[in-house]
């Protein structure tokens, strides 16, 4: 193998890793101090790197902030988009779409959504939470309709989409996971969801 092809292979996976570690970390520190206490220094000591590497990564903390909201968020948006139900009677289909924003508000809650719904950010990273709602309406629109086609509502398309928008979003997803319910959240919401559209 050439050795050069290998050094600079090895580097590219460092500088993505690094890229990584920075953008993981600067949305930590701004889920845990607010967009507004945000410190490079900070972003810097959590990534495990000089603040010089910081800013060889992203120029100002607005900037670093937007790279990884918009990384982070386009990921999000890309998963939401490609999902696809696998089950077969309308039931399975409902629990699968609820199972699905269980999971990415689980492991997006507090690096992405949580910063996102904060609002103290850079205004052009505001875009991004409407681009993300609008991925998740349409998905839960195809869905409903996909169900109405087979007959298995029993009430209007636009009211399921509605209703299951409103059970579906990331405010009602954070008040069910802290509150009473906890673990059994997805399962109330699976369950509120079919009885009512079903």
């Amino acid at each position: 193998m050439n050795s050069r092809r290998y050094v600079q292979r090895e580097r590219a996976r460092r500088t993505a890793r690094t890229a990584a570690a920075i953008e993981s970390a600067a949305l930590r520190e701004v889920a845990r101090k607010g967009y507004p206490d945000l410190r490079v220094s900070d972003v810097a000591r959590r990534a495990h790197v000089s603040q010089r590497t910081v800013y060889l990564h992203a120029s100002s903390k607005e900037r670093l902030v937007e790279q990884a909201l918009r990384r982070r968020g386009a990921a999000l948006i890309a998963r939401v988009q490609a999902w696809r139900p696998r089950g077969d009677t309308p039931e399975r289909i409902l629990d699968e779409m609820v199972a699905l924003h269980e999971r990415e508000y689980r492991g997006e809650s507090a690096l992405l959504l949580e910063t996102l719904v904060d609002g103290a950010l850079p205004r052009g990273v505001a875009a991004l939470l409407r681009d993300l709602d609008a991925v998740r309406l349409q998905l839960i629109a195809r869905t409903m309709n996909d169900l109405a086609r087979t007959g298995a509502l029993r009430v209007r398309t636009q009211d399921a989409v509605a209703l299951a928008h409103a059970l579906l979003s990331y405010p009602t997803w954070r008040t069910a996971l802290t509150g009473p319910a906890r673990r059994r959240a997805p399962r109330l919401v699976a369950a509120a969801l079919r009885s009512a559209v079903l």
